[in-house]
């Protein structure tokens, strides 16, 4: 698996389509999706779990130091 660089954006997260009650800790396929514009999904099983969107005049980058 690659390594992603940590990243700081603020913005709106969402949560959906939960597992029913009673299945965690769960087991199954764990996806991310990151795009260009800042957009992240975190998907179980194929299925968006945990959804992402960057406000654009809040986008930050972590600086090396």
């Amino acid at each position: 698996m690659r390594e992603l660089p940590e990243t700081h954006q603020y913005g709106i997260v969402t949560i959906e389509n939960m597992p029913p009650e009673g299945s965690f800790p769960y087991t199954g396929d764990f996806g991310i999706q990151v795009a260009k514009d800042g957009r992240v999904w975190i998907c179980l099983d194929g299925i968006a779990f945990l959804r992402f969107r960057p406000h654009p005049a809040f986008v930050h980058e972590k600086e090396d130091t």
